[in-house]
């Protein structure tokens, strides 16, 4: 029976990809992927709440800033996640969307080491637009889809889809977001499907150190971006680490705009961490600094019944 659903679900992705179409890449989302994948919703057994910021190209004038915010909560009787999650997205002068979605994964053992959540979030994506804040080189631009000539504020229904499967070692993960708001031409206020697959391993060096090496792909129409990350943890309280996205569009893999360092600490399950971006390429001729800052805290709750998995393995 189960063969048979992850069967399912692995034609059910198969389908879906193919129209697939490009939201925020965070350096330090992998501490919580709820705002790209609601099957990530309630993957500690901890109330989770979760804050990261970014302001690129931080010394250009309206330079583009974003904020993800996630909670959520895994319910024991139930098996299943219930979280929600808000991004705002600035990308400069009066060119401002905001996403609003609650979450739902439900959560099966598929043995004593092997977890399979499948999650669904559904909400809403509000833009807001206003063409006389900026100045184009082109006038005959304007008017065009990708620049319209009236002031816009839109509100549209907005649903994503994912699946992670997870063990003490190894993380999968795949998911579409934005599933209703898909047209062939991307607006500046339609984002296009936007599918994702990652994968993060977790390697126990010593006692006191482990390494967990990443990556991200994610498609959104003829658009492609990878991401390759590692992070080191030293004794579960303080971790750095490095993210590297290639210039796959060109083909030229190591050719990159955009290397980022990473370190946080944890402390009482309150983290904190930084990420310095550093940009090199034609984006090093506009700005070479960008920042990300991430807070977040897990409460913990009554003791557990059951553990999903012992915490000492567990995916960090």
């Amino acid at each position: 029976m189960k063969t048979r659903f992850l069967a399912l679900c692995v034609v059910l992705f198969t389908a879906i990809s193919a129209f697939a179409q490009r939201d925020l890449m965070l350096s330090q989302q992998f501490f919580s992927r709820l705002n790209f994948n609601p099957a990530a919703t309630g993957n500690t057994d901890d109330i989770d709440f979760f804050l990261i910021g970014r302001w690129q190209w931080a010394n250009v004038e309206n330079s583009p800033k974003d904020g993800v915010f996630n909670v959520s909560n895994y319910i024991e009787s139930v098996r299943s996640g219930f979280g929600l999650t808000a991004s705002y997205d600035d990308l400069g002068i009066a060119n401002r969307t905001l996403i609003i979605k609650p979450a739902y994964a439900y959560h099966v053992n598929l043995n004593e080491s092997m977890l399979l959540s499948m999650g669904l979030s559904f909400g809403f994506l509000y833009h807001s637009w206003d063409p006389k804040d900026h100045r184009i080189i082109d006038p005959e631009e304007a008017g065009l889809p990708s620049f319209p000539a009236d002031p816009q504020k839109k509100a549209r229904p907005d649903m994503d889809f994912g699946m992670e499967l997870s063990t003490p070692k190894l993380l999968l993960g795949a998911s579409i977001s934005h599933l209703l708001n898909n047209e062939e031409d991307v607006t500046t206020s339609v984002p296009g499907r936007q599918f994702y697959l990652y994968a993060r391993a977790n390697m126990w060096v010593s006692d006191n150190l482990n390494i967990c090496p990443a990556i991200v792909f994610a498609h959104r129409n003829h658009i492609n971006k990878v991401e390759l990350n590692c992070q080191a943890f030293f004794n579960r309280m303080i971790w750095g680490g490095v993210t590297y996205r290639p210039d796959v569009g060109s083909g030229a893999w190591f050719h990159s705009n955009d290397l980022t360092f990473t370190a946080g600490v944890e402390i009482n399950k309150f983290r904190f961490g930084y990420a310095f971006n550093l940009g090199m390429g034609d984006i090093a001729k506009l700005s070479k600094q960008s920042h990300e800052l991430l807070l977040s805290l897990r409460v913990p709750k009554t003791k557990k019944k059951y553990a999903r998995f012992l915490e000492d393995d567990s995916i960090y």
